[in-house]
């Protein structure tokens, strides 16, 4: 496997994430049954929100997160789990929304990690799944989250290319 020296950025905004709930969106789907010696590689990916909770809880000084995960198969079940040979990025970021002041509106970003599975290699899709949580005050809310994901091309001998779609689809036919 060597990289081809072609990259693709995957940018958008998933609208809408309800908070307590996994949120799924396909942001790649790469099926190219005519050369299967092509596949992605992601090396970098990040998330932040585009809407702000304190704007509808003013003056309520909560804790919230945002987890986040990159999978390369449908996932029925999902949690974050570095042996689901499916989840190839994780992120997690802590925020605090708004002060205990009545009217005020701030969302502070108070501590954020992300871990990439630098071996893997995409071959059919990719998704990006994001589970905002928090305590009751924000059971009911909804949120906007950015992402950007940058993808390196990567070029396969007819063995790696088997080897890559098998180790990116479920293992557990019930999964």
């Amino acid at each position: 496997m060597k990289s081809t020296g072609k990259f693709l950025t995957l940018r958008g905004q998933m609208e809408q994430a309800q908070f307590q709930n996994w949120n799924k969106e396909n942001i790649l789907d790469y099926a190219n049954v005519l050369d299967i010696t092509k596949g992605w590689r992601v090396v970098y990916f990040k998330a932040w929100l585009g809407s702000y909770p304190s704007l509808d809880n003013p003056g309520q000084g909560v804790e919230y997160a945002i987890h986040g995960i990159v999978g390369t198969d449908d996932m029925s079940f999902i949690e974050s789990n570095g042996s689901d040979n499916r989840q190839i990025a994780w992120s997690n970021q802590l925020y605090s929304s708004g002060g205990k002041i009545g009217g005020a509106y701030s969302d502070g970003l108070m501590n954020e990690s992300y871990v990439i599975d630098p071996e893997h290699v995409i071959k059919k899709q990719l998704d990006i799944y994001f589970f905002p949580g928090g305590g009751a005050t924000m059971e009911s809310q909804f949120v906007d989250i950015n992402y950007i994901v940058y993808l390196e091309e990567m070029s396969l001998t007819p063995n790696e290319s088997i080897v890559s779609t098998i180790k990116q689809s479920a293992q557990n036919l019930e999964a």
